[in-house]
C-alpha cells in the first residue's frame, strides 16, 4: 500500500499511518545514529593460561592508537644527585584498576637510558588486598603529562574467579627489544608485560602490551639538595666563627663587670 504526501488522514486511518511510520522508520533512524565512542578493542596479547583467575571479557578504548600511554603507564622516580632509580610506579587497567610500586632498584640512568633487569618484582599498592572474587566493570581515563591534554579512556569487563590475597607480580619493560626505557619519549617500539601469580603457583593473569612511538614510562627526578660552593662554605665558616667570638667576648665583659662590683 502506497501513501501519498498529499493524502489527508483522519481518525483510524491516521493512527494506522503513524503506527506504520513508527514501525518502519524508527529502526532506520537507529541504524543511522552515530556509534558511541569507546568501542575500539585494545590490541593486547593474553600471555596467561585458559584457567587464569582473572579473565578479561572485553577491553575497549575511546581511541586507538592512543595519544598517550594506556592501558599501562608508569612513573620512574630518579635521584637527581646519584641517578639511581628509587621507585617505578605503574598503573594498569586490566580487568581491575591496578597500581604497583617497585621500590629502590639497583640501576642508574646513563646516556639517556635506564636499563632494567629482564623482570622487575613489583608490589600491589591498590586495590586493597585481598581482592574479592566476582565481576569487575572498570573505566580509567589516561591523560598525557606533557601538557597537551591528550587522553584516552579504557573500559574493561572481567571476572575474578577466586580471592587474590598476596600475589607475586613481575614487570618487564623494553624499548626496541632492550630491557629498560629512555629518559625521554623518542620514536620506537615500547613493550610491557605484567605477570601475576599466587604463592601456590596459580596464575592470576599475564598480559603483553605494545605501543609505537608512545613511551609507557614518564621520568620524574628528586630535586637535588643545593650544595654550597667552596667560597660560600668559607664565608659561612667565617660568619659562624665571628658569631662565636662575639658571644665569648660579651660573656667575658659581663664576667669582668660582675667581678668589679663585688
Amino acid at each position: 500500500m502506497i501513501f501519498q504526501a498529499s493524502q489527508i488522514l483522519t481518525g483510524t486511518r491516521r493512527k494506522k499511518w503513524l503506527l506504520i511510520r513508527a514501525t518502519f522508520f524508527a529502526p532506520a533512524a537507529l541504524l543511522l545514529a552515530p556509534v558511541p565512542a569507546g568501542a575500539v578493542p585494545v590490541p593486547y596479547k593474553n600471555c596467561g593460561k585458559p584457567n587464569d583467575i582473572l579473565q578479561v571479557q572485553t577491553m575497549n578504548a575511546s581511541v586507538w592508537p592512543p595519544p598517550t600511554a594506556a592501558p599501562l603507564v608508569g612513573t620512574a622516580t630518579i635521584d637527581a644527585a646519584t641517578g639511581k632509580l628509587t621507585n617505578l610506579r605503574v598503573s594498569l587497567l586490566f580487568g581491575v584498576d591496578w597500581l604497583f610500586d617497585s621500590g629502590n632498584l639497583s640501576t642508574s640512568a646513563g646516556s639517556g637510558f635506564v636499563p632494567l633487569p629482564a623482570s622487575v618484582p613489583v608490589s600491589v599498592t591498590t586495590p586493597p588486598l585481598p581482592l574479592a572474587a566476582g565481576p569487575y566493570n572498570m573505566a580509567h581515563t589516561f591523560t598525557s603529562q606533557g601538557g597537551d591534554a591528550a587522553s584516552v579512556t579504557i573500559v574493561t569487563k572481567a571476572t575474578v574467579s577466586q580471592e587474590v590475597g598476596a600475589p607475586l607480580t613481575n614487570l618487564s619493560l623494553t624499548f626496541n627489544g632492550t630491557p629498560g626505557f629512555p629518559l625521554q619519549s623518542i620514536p620506537g617500539t615500547y613493550a610491557a608485560r605484567i605477570r601475576m601469580t599466587l604463592p601456590s603457583g596459580a596464575e592470576v593473569f599475564c598480559v603483553d602490551l605494545a605501543l609505537e612511538n608512545v613511551a609507557f614510562v614518564n621520568v620524574a627526578t628528586v630535586p637535588e639538595i643545593p650544595m654550597l660552593s667552596h667560597y660560600a662554605f668559607l664565608a659561612l665558616l667565617v660568619l659562624v666563627g665571628g658569631a662565636g667570638f662575639l658571644a665569648l667576648h660579651r660573656r667575658s665583659i659581663r664576667a669582668r663587670r660582675a667581678t668589679s662590683t663585688q
